[in-house]
């Protein structure tokens, strides 16, 4: 009976005082005394053996207090403590509190395979204590909240927004950057939505750098804009908060704003103190109908019925609008539309040559309703208008003279 107890006994596990010294401990380095939500707090598992180790296996139990990442791969090496060698191992997390209040890690179990002092290998457990952390709020409760230091922001564009030819496009790549954070805990993509422009998001990019020091995450986000209209617009700047574990205040970075439009659109634009040459043909063409009006108003309380006709070609003639759809509808070769444009030009009664007006329109309507029309000469029929309508400004400078008193007829 007290053999088969002595064999029970040997398949236990060894316990840790059965071979030396074997210790496991949860080492916090917190990097202030007061911890906030979702700040980094460097922890390192330490195991000191005094045996050397064939197998290990470290298991971390569970928790809803904190996010953890390893930072590196295990540590093992020889280290002198009180002049004796023992087996050293470190493990670097990375632990992000969760909420406020007190937050509690681990406990850890190491599992070894020791080489006893008998050259035997024989099973251990080694047990880390649960180790305390007291956390507090984040200093405020509005917007993402995230934590970390040496935060950046880098915004590329791939060609002048501004300036974009006709039709195209400009992409902006904003990366943020950020020390002591996880991707996942980056904020999301910020919304871009304007009625003048078009918008295309791409999947958002989140990237993890492993360091001794600590996690650095980026998260890349990609837009590509092109403007709905012509007219430019500018994209307002989006602020990004964030708590500065170095200062330990709340700081922000920024997408700046964006103007965004067709360089046709701003090649059109008049500088201040300067006038184009289209606009100034528009000066033109409006101070001429302007002295039409005037000399027709004046006209008026002479020669009431010679005086309409008279305003009424001189405002037809300088004014650009006729002229431009004759030109128009010329070219194009619509001869149903040329017909209409060139009413509007001259009217029957504004021409002083109204054979030369009919002659032309009646070649028009020949080609226009004739079985066997021929190619009509669209040239030579804008330019009989035009004689006409010269014709008609130029006699219009005689006053008719009264009836002779003996064609007059007689009294009744």
């Amino acid at each position: 009976m007290v053999i088969r107890l002595a064999l029970c006994l040997l398949l236990l596990p060894l316990p840790a005082f059965a071979e030396g010294r074997l210790e496991l401990d949860l080492i916090p380095h917190p990097t202030h005394t007061e911890i906030v939500v979702g700040e980094m707090v460097p922890v390192t598992i330490r195991g000191v053996y005094e045996r050397s180790i064939a197998r290990e296996d470290l298991v971390i139990a569970p928790t809803d207090a904190f996010d953890w990442i390893q930072l590196t791969q295990d540590d093992w090496h020889r280290e002198m403590i009180d002049g004796r060698s023992y087996m050293v191992m470190e493990r670097r997390l990375a632990l992000f509190p969760k909420r406020a209040g007190p937050g509690r890690f681990g406990p850890a179990e190491h599992s070894l395979t020791i080489i006893t002092t008998a050259s035997q290998r024989a099973e251990a457990l080694v047990r880390a204590s649960p180790m305390e952390l007291s956390v507090g709020a984040f200093p405020t409760d509005r917007g993402w909240q995230f934590a970390a230091s040496n935060v950046t922001l880098q915004d590329d564009l791939s060609t002048d927004p501004a300036a974009l030819q006709d039709g195209a496009t400009v992409t902006r790549t904003v990366t943020l950057r950020a020390h002591g954070v996880l991707p996942e805990m980056l904020p999301p993509r910020p919304v871009v939505s304007e009625n003048w422009l078009i918008t295309f998001a791409a999947p958002v990019q989140r990237q993890l750098e492993l360091t001794p020091e600590g996690p650095v995450a980026s998260v890349i986000w990609t837009w590509q804009f092109r403007p709905e209209t012509g007219e430019p617009g500018v994209l307002e700047p989006v602020v990004i908060p964030y708590f500065d574990t170095a200062t330990r205040q709340m700081a922000q970075v920024e997408i700046p704003a964006l103007p965004i439009g067709y360089a046709s659109f701003k090649d059109n634009q008049v500088d201040a103190g300067r006038i184009s040459a289209g606009s100034r043909w528009l000066l033109a063409a409006a101070f001429a109908a302007g002295l039409g009006l005037g000399a027709a108003v004046l006209a008026r309380w002479y020669r009431p019925d010679r005086a309409r006709l008279v305003a009424a070609r001189l405002a037809r003639h300088w004014s650009p609008l006729p002229r431009w759809h004759l030109w128009q509808a010329a070219r194009s070769g619509d001869l149903l539309a040329l017909r209409g444009a060139a009413e509007e030009y001259l009217r029957p009664e504004e021409a002083m040559d109204p054979a030369l007006r009919r002659a032309a329109l009646a070649r028009l309507d020949a080609a226009i309703y004739g079985r066997d029309a021929g190619r009509f000469d669209t040239a030579r029929f804008t330019a009989d208008l035009r004689r006409a309508a010269r014709r008609g400004v130029r006699s219009t400078g005689s006053r008719p003279r009264p009836a002779p008193a003996a064609a007059l007829p007689p009294p009744p």
